[in-house]
């Protein structure tokens, strides 16, 4: 690849700062390979384009808000480029190549800042490629907040740090799993997925990578293709392509976990429960992290206890059917499931005390919660 030394452009600042606030999520913030803490800056054909990756996550960002007086590429440390342009004042700064050091200009200011050789930078990809689905942003958004905050941190079991997506015909589920509670979302698709498998197209989505592609989308309407292989997704946007490695490993039967004969059954308004229960919580510690469900005729009765911090106790008026029952879980997972229901209603459906519990919200998400035991 033929390396160009030059260029020189004008930049509309806040939309470069919009890519370079992706871009530099993508980067390595530690690593022996100081190339993959740079951003690879690209101005050519009326567009300038922002490269990064991880060797894991590659992005591909596309600004068209630039004028090119002299096509070239450049490829700079990516935090200092993007302190540099976020703490400017100017409504453009223009970027120019100067021998090794790239300048950037604003009314009243010059940064110069080294540059690396080009051709150091990794291979990625970013060509366009005909998805095998497509789906609406704005949902997109929805599936992936009701399920990502589930997904394991740093799982031994590599197939719970990420997401699973299935997409079958019209139809997309996502679900996610740590091993003590599960998030599953679905929705329409807007392009039906072209599958060959009965179970539909498959793929488990790093965490991360997840995070990015609701960071990228911007207009709710906006399509967001989705092309999977056997060992990638690439994720295409208007403005931008995310190609990612899939977590390797097999994603559990986690239909068998979700709870199917329940014969207690609570319902209540979403807010009032997560306020109940965020107050029920609020002297729960390390040591004592779990709070107490107490069902009867009357209602609810949410409480909690520890000997460094006290007790807690709050009475929950609510629709209740069933035997009297009570039940514990960690308020944290509790919460968690009830701040991603997305109606007014929600309901908490139990079998026993040593069973999950199933939160639903809507027709389209469930969440499934382990209990805890209270002594």
């Amino acid at each position: 690849m033929v390396t160009l030394r030059k260029m020189k452009v004008i930049c509309n600042r806040g939309a470069l700062l919009e890519g370079l606030n992706v871009a530099s999520s993508v980067v390595m913030g530690r690593t022996p390979k100081p190339v993959l803490q740079c951003v690879k800056v690209s101005a050519r054909d009326n567009q300038l384009t922002l490269w990064a990756t991880d060797l894991e996550l590659s992005l591909v960002y596309r600004d068209n808000q630039v004028e090119i007086s002299e096509p070239g590429e450049i490829l700079v440390q990516a935090d200092k480029f993007r302190d540099i342009v976020r703490e400017s004042i100017d409504d453009t700064l223009s970027i120019e190549l100067s021998g090794e050091v790239a300048e950037l200009k604003g009314q009243d200011s010059l940064f110069k800042i080294p540059t690396q050789p080009v051709d150091t930078f990794p291979s990625i990809g970013g060509e366009a490629v005909e998805p095998d689905f497509e789906i609406q942003g704005g949902l997109l958004k929805k599936l992936s907040a009701q399920t990502v905050f589930a997904a394991a941190t740093a799982s031994t079991r590599y197939a719970f740090n990420g997401v699973l997506a299935v997409a079958n015909g019209k139809s997309i589920l996502m679900v996610s799993t740590d091993g003590h509670r599960l998030a599953q979302s679905k929705g329409d698709l807007s392009k039906p997925a072209k599958n060959t498998e009965k179970e539909g197209i498959r793929a488990i989505i790093p965490t991360k990578a997840m995070t990015l592609i609701d960071r990228l989308i911007v207009n709710p309407e906006e399509p967001i293709g989705f092309h999977i292989t056997s060992s990638q997704a690439v994720i295409s946007t208007p403005q931008a392509t995310l190609t990612t490695s899939l977590v390797d490993g097999q994603f559990p039967p986690f239909e068998d976990v979700i709870p199917r004969d329940t014969d207690r059954q609570m319902k209540a308004a979403t807010a009032d429960f997560l306020s109940a229960v965020r107050r029920a919580s609020l002297v729960t510690t390390e040591e004592s992290k779990g709070v107490r469900l107490k069902f009867g005729k009357s209602g609810l009765v949410i409480s909690s206890q520890s000997p460094s911090a006290g007790e807690s106790k709050v009475d929950f008026p609510c629709k209740y059917e069933g035997p009297d029952f009570e039940i514990g879980f960690n308020p944290l997972y509790l919460t968690d499931g009830l701040k991603a229901v997305n109606d007014d209603e929600v309901s908490l459906e139990m079998t026993a005390a040593n069973r999950p519990g199933l939160i639903k919200g809507g027709s389209d998400f469930l969440y499934v919660i382990m209990p805890v035991n209270l002594q």
